[in-house]
């Protein structure tokens, strides 16, 4: 480009003399200076003529690579990509083209890990909040914002304001005070019955977005994780209480047997079959506790195996038959052959409970029925007794393990409290549906849909 330049004012430099000469050529001549005064002012006009064109062409030589350079930095600084044409570069501009080319590589890199880090905390389910050194917010992601309903601009604004919280609030104090993590338990301002964990931890060192960041702040929803911590200790107590109860008569038992204060045979023979009782009890318990123990552990099966539901339900009423005849409950099974999705062991068990619940909690002169309907993907069980019934407002708690609507009944028929929890349990692990009608005085239906055996 120097060459250019130099070669171009030489060019009229040059131009401008020649003319002066051609001008001036006829002035020589005596008594003609007013034509040499004209030449040299048309000279002059010529030049100047000449040498603005030529300043704006090199104005324009200078000026355009600039300009480029403007548009490719406007263009990166909005995250587009600018494509430089090295051809119509000049070489003394190549240098700055390229650092901006590179400059484009690392501004699109930053975006890209900006991106990636909004796009890992927009699909977390747990909330993160950052906060300045002062408390203030500074950022949050979207189940933050979705928890306490924070407008996406809440910014240097005090996330007490959001979350309507002393305890928070004086959490957040002593973190700034002390620097030590902390983590609080508390309900949801606004969503009764949800139990939210806070996670805050200092943070020194960092910034977000040119800002200084003082702390992270870290939420999720633990209101199934409590509710489970609720029901497992609850079943433990359950099952030291229900452990405890024939452990009690049996250590009685053996006491007056071991004392000598039961002489007489029949005394003994009577106490000996009371031990075994609830022995027989005891290990009926145990065994419950492990079946539902072990279909909790599991996930849903993909089944291979195949069962037909009527002839597993009539080889239980005929196992039922004699206590039912006893406690003169009639016992009925009909429908066609239909094979569902599920082992006969696990079919057994689920037919059992239902059937052998309908006798129990039944009246003399009453009725359990097995019905089976054929759906288009679905072999649907229905049971129903003429029993006492269940309350309405204990129907949505009768599949919980250990509950018993009458405990005195229950204790007296010999129930564990577990046979509606494995229903439940072994229902939902074969991927069925589980339903119950009842009304007091009238009888109970319970409605199993199970899926049939793939084809």
């Amino acid at each position: 480009m120097k060459k250019r330049i130099f070669l171009t004012l030489a060019t009229a430099s040059a131009a401008a003399i020649a003319l002066c000469g051609l001008f001036a050529a006829p002035v020589i001549q005596p008594g003609r200076s007013w034509i040499f005064a004209l030449a040299m002012a048309a000279a002059l006009v010529l030049a100047l003529l000449l040498c603005w064109r030529l300043s704006v062409v090199l104005t324009g030589k200078f000026t355009a690579p600039l300009n480029q350079a403007e548009q490719a930095l406007r263009t990166v600084s909005e995250g587009g990509v600018y494509a430089v044409d090295w051809n119509e570069t000049e070489d003394e501009y190549i240098p700055l083209f390229r650092s901006i080319e590179k400059l484009e590589g690392y501004l699109h890199g930053l975006t890209q890990e900006r991106d990636k880090v909004n796009l890992i905390l927009d699909c977390m389910d747990e909330g993160v909040v950052l906060l300045d050194e002062k408390g203030d917010l500074i950022t949050s992601n979207r189940a933050a914002r979705k928890l306490f309903h924070l407008p996406a601009d809440a910014e240097n604004a005090d996330i007490t304001t959001y979350i309507h919280s002393r305890r928070l609030k004086k959490a957040i104090g002593r973190l700034q005070e002390n620097r030590e993590a902390a983590v609080i338990d508390m309900q949801h301002p606004r969503r009764q019955g949800r139990s939210l964990r806070f996670f805050l931890t200092p943070v020194a060192g960092q910034k977000y977005e040119d800002k200084p960041v003082g702390a992270s702040i870290l939420i999720s929803d633990v209101t199934e994780l409590k509710r489970a911590e609720g029901i497992r200790s609850e079943f433990t107590a359950n099952v030291s209480h229900e452990l405890k109860t024939p452990l009690t008569s049996i250590k009685g038992f053996t006491d007056m047997l071991a004392s000598g204060m039961v002489t007489s045979p029949e005394d003994q023979k009577r106490f000996l079959t009371m031990i075994g009782v609830e022995v027989d009890r005891l290990i009926d318990l145990i065994n419950d506790i492990l079946k539902v123990s072990e279909l909790e552990s599991v996930a849903i099966e993909q089944c291979e195996e195949s069962s037909d539901v009527l002839d597993t339900a009539n080889e239980v009423a005929n196992f039922l038959a004699p206590v039912a005849q006893k406690a003169n409950i009639s016992l009925k099974v009909e429908g066609m052959h239909l094979s569902a999705a599920i082992p006969f062991d696990r079919l057994k068990e689920l037919l059992l409970n239902l059937m052998e619940n309908g006798v129990k909690y039944n009246e003399p002169g009453g009725s359990v029925s097995v019905s089976l309907e054929d759906e288009p993907e679905m072999v649907k069980i229905t049971v129903a007794d003429t029993g006492i019934g269940i309350p309405e407002e204990c129907q949505s708690r009768v599949f919980e393990r250990f509950y018993r609507v009458q405990k005195g009944r229950a204790r007296t028929n010999g129930g564990t409290g577990l046979g509606l929890a494995i229903v439940k349990h072994i229902v939902v692990l074969y991927g069925g549906r589980l339903s119950l009608q009842s009304e007091m005085g009238k009888g109970s239906v319970f409605t199993v849909e199970l899926p049939k055996k793939a084809s």
